[in-house]
C-alpha cells in the first residue's frame, strides 16, 4: 500500500504543496492497517502537544503480541542537510546529483506499507525503513483505513491522502490522454535482463528540481504483488518524493516505451508497445531532461539492460523553447557500467558492488544512466539558435 501525507490548511495549499501544516493544536493524520486485536499497526502524523512537542512520524502496533510506539521527526538531521545541499545548487544553477533528489518537506511524505503473511514493514520517503514487525500467526486479509482526527474542540486537522495505492496484485487503471499534443517526448525499444533479486530498465522524463515521471520493466522477487515476475513499473517523483507502482505483467523480451508530457495540464501519459497504460500527475518545471537508466536491487545483484530506436523530442514547442542536446552524459555506481552503441542505441550492464551493508535500490541508487537535458535560450551564443525537434530525427540538428 502507497500514499502520500499532505498538509493542506491553509490558502493555495494546492500551488504550494508541503508547504502547509497538516492541522492545528492536536491531531493525527496517520494509515492505520488491522488484521487482529494482536496484529494491527498505525504510521503517520501525530501531535498531541506535550507528547511529541509538534507534530511527529508515529509507528505504533505489535510485534508478536507485544505493543510499541515509536516517535521520529518529520525531517532527520541527515535529510535537512541534504535539502540544504539541494536548495543552494537550484539557487546557482547547478544540476541536482542524479542520487541527491530526495528533498524532503515537513508536510509532504510517502508511506510504503509492504506485507507478507508473517511480518509487515514500512517506508518512508524512500529513506526511513520501520521493521519488519513479524505476526503471532500467519496473517491475511487485513482491514486499512486513513485517518485525520483533531482531538479536542478549536483543534484543527486538514491532510490530503494522495495518490493511494492499496492492491494485493497489479490494479487495473484508467488512462487520460490531455487534449492537443505533448510537449516532450520519450521513446525507446526497452529489455531488461539480470540476475539476483532484482533489476529493471527505464526511461525517464524529469526537471532539475526534483519531479519526474518514468516507465520501465523491472523484476523484483521480493514485490508481493507482482510475484517476482517482470513487469511494466511506473514511478513518479514529485518534490524529491519518488512514488511507484506496477501496470501490467511484461517478461524479458523487447518492448517499446513511450513517455509523453503535456506542460499546460502537468499531465504524462505512459504508452507499452503502442498503446496508452497509464497516466499520471507531473509537475515538471524549467528545463528539461531524459534519462535512461538501469538499476540492481543490492549488493551481488547483475542488470543489463538494453535501449534501441531512442528518441527525446520537444515535439510542440513554445516560443524560445528548445530541443534536447545530442550528447548523452554518463552516470555510474557500485559497479555498474554504460555506454552508446549506435546513434540511438545504448547499453547498461555490471554486477553491483560495494553497496553498504542494509542498503538497497530503496535507500541508494544502483544504477547506470544516460542523460541528456534541453538547450536553454539563455544559454545561446551569438546566433546560435535553439534546437526544434530531437537530434535523432533530424540531421541538421535542427539548428535555424
Amino acid at each position: 500500500m502507497n500514499v502520500q501525507l499532505v498538509g493542506n490548511l491553509g490558502a493555495d495549499c494546492q500551488k504550494h504543496p508541503g508547504v502547509c501544516p497538516y492541522g492545528k493544536g492536536e491531531y493525527r493524520a496517520t494509515q492505520y492497517i488491522w488484521f487482529d486485536a494482536a496484529n494491527w499497526y498505525e504510521i503517520g502524523i501525530l501531535d498531541e502537544g506535550y507528547v511529541t512537542w509538534g507534530p511527529q512520524f508515529v509507528v505504533r502496533g505489535t510485534n508478536k503480541g507485544q505493543p510499541f510506539q515509536y516517535l521520529y521527526p518529520l525531517v532527520t538531521f541527515e535529510q535537512l542537510v541534504n535539502n540544504a545541499s539541494i536548495i543552494r545548487k537550484v539557487n546557482s544553477g547547478e544540476h541536482i546529483d542524479i542520487d541527491q533528489s530526495h528533498l524532503v518537506r515537513d508536510f509532504r511524505h510517502i508511506i510504503k506499507t509492504q506485507w507478507s503473511s508473517s511480518q509487515i514493514f514500512f517506508m518512508v520517503d524512500n529513506y526511513r525503513k520501520y521493521g519488519p514487525f513479524r505476526f503471532t500467526a500467519p496473517m491475511y486479509g487485513p482491514a486499512a483505513q486513513l485517518v485525520a482526527a483533531a482531538k479536542k474542540p478549536g483543534d484543527m486537522v486538514n491532510v490530503l491522502f494522495h495518490n493511494v495505492d492499496f492492491a494485493g496484485k497489479v490494479p487495473t487503471r484508467e488512462v487520460f490522454i490531455p487534449e492537443g499534443k505533448p510537449y516532450a517526448s520519450v521513446n525507446a525499444d526497452v529489455m531488461s535482463n539480470g540476475m539476483g533479486v532484482g533489476f529493471n530498465a527505464y526511461i525517464r522524463l524529469h526537471d532539475g528540481n526534483g519531479s519526474a515521471a518514468a516507465a520501465g520493466i523491472q523484476t523484483d522477487r521480493n514485490a508481493y504483488e507482482t510475484n517476482g515476475s517482470p513487469h511494466l513499473f511506473l514511478g513518479r517523483v514529485e518534490d524529491g518524493i519518488f512514488d511507484y507502482d506496477y501496470a501490467l505483467a511484461s517478461d524479458w523480451n523487447w518492448h517499446n516505451l513511450r513517455i509523453e508530457w503535456w506542460k499546460d495540464s502537468k499531465w504524462a501519459v505512459i504508452w507499452y508497445d503502442g498503446r496508452p497504460v497509464a497516466s499520471m500527475k507531473a509537475d515538471l518545471r524549467g528545463r528539461l531532461y531524459a534519462t535512461l537508466e538501469g538499476d540492481a536491487s543490492r549488493d551481488g545483484d547483475s542488470v543489463h539492460a538494453y535501449f534501441k530506436n531512442v528518441k527525446v523530442q520537444i515535439g510542440n514547442p513554445g516560443a524560445g523553447d528548445c530541443g534536447f542536446f545530442e550528447l548523452w552524459q554518463p552516470y555510474s555506481s557500485y559497479g555498474i557500467q554504460q555506454k552508446q552503441t549506435g546513434s540511438d542505441s545504448f547499453e547498461i550492464w555490471g554486477t553491483a558492488r560495494g553497496v553498504p551493508a542494509g542498503k538497497d535500490w530503496d535507500l541508494t541508487l544502483i544504477t547506470g544512466a544516460l542523460l541528456t537535458f534541453q538547450y536553454q535560450p539563455e544559454n545561446k551564443h551569438g546566433d546560435v539558435g535553439c534546437m526544434v525537434d530531437t537530434w535523432s530525427n533530424d540531421p541538421a540538428h535542427g539548428i535555424q
